[in-house]
């Protein structure tokens, strides 16, 4: 796996911005495409300010390859006129992308693209997504945390993983927590963590089973404990090892740290 094309959901915002910096370094590191894409509800058809509204959208658009960051990447710049978020991937070119980079501050969020409908990006979209929650001049991961419960699938899935993690080549440190309500054997735990460590060479790994209270708080605490640059999780939706009540637990992960967080659908 390669990656070849990323797309940046883009409403203007310093937290787009952030995450369309972080792109421009992996879009460096791969030779990669970057897609600029702005979501734009447009009024009824016949409205007079529609053609308005458009033109301005254009002229921002215009503007956004003039950020010194960008200079020299392959960039391409798209509008698309959507009322629905999941609609997105029915676009032909955002459906093929490698990448999602896009920027969120949390629960409270914007009323764009970019913010509390992260989270529905998270849950539906068939590529990797990294959520930026942070302004970095340059993001630097040296320790990143991969927590799983290193079922067959998590163990499969981890290759969506590595053309991202491999633009930084950091330490990775596997992560299985053990809580009350989804108790584990110790050696039933090291015997998957031993699974994934036979299909997945690393050079750079610590592994560790960590008990908490819920899972969610064990993959913040521990993150913390090492002071890690990154979460990497696959997202289970809201059924299996990552059920939390009230949703899915890498949308949780999403909205109550500021690590980046990069996520694949199961």
């Amino acid at each position: 796996m390669s990656i070849r094309t990323i797309v940046v959901p883009y409403d203007f915002s310093d937290c787009a911005t952030d995450a369309l910096r972080v792109a421009a370094t992996i879009g460096r590191a791969t030779g990669a495409c970057i897609d600029v894409v702005h979501v734009y509800e447009q009024m009824t058809d016949f409205h007079p300010e529609n053609q308005k509204l458009r033109e301005d959208i254009e002229a921002r658009l215009d503007r956004v390859p003039e950020l010194p960051f960008l200079e020299g990447l392959e960039l391409k710049k798209f509008m698309l006129r959507q009322l629905s978020l999941t609609e997105v991937f029915k676009n032909d070119r955002i459906a093929a992308a490698d990448l999602i980079v896009m920027g969120s501050h949390g629960a409270t969020g914007l009323r764009g693209i970019v913010g509390s409908n992260t989270q529905r990006i998270v849950r539906t979209a068939p590529m990797p997504v990294l959520v930026i929650k942070q302004h970095a001049e340059v993001l630097r991961v040296d320790d990143l945390v991969f927590a799983s419960n290193f079922s067959p699938a998590d163990v499969e899935k981890f290759d969506a993983f590595r053309p991202v993690i491999e633009v930084w080549n950091p330490r990775i440190h596997l992560l299985k927590v053990n809580t009350p309500k989804s108790f584990e054997r110790s050696e039933d735990s090291t015997r998957a963590i031993d699974a994934f460590l036979q299909r997945h060479e690393l050079s750079k790994y610590t592994a560790t089973i960590y008990n908490d209270l819920s899972i969610e708080e064990g993959i913040l605490n521990f993150s913390r404990s090492i002071d890690a640059d990154m979460i990497a999780m696959a997202t289970h939706g809201r059924k299996g090892f990552f059920h939390v009540v009230n949703g899915s637990l890498t949308e949780d992960i999403v909205n109550h740290t500021n690590f980046p967080v990069l996520s694949v659908k199961l």
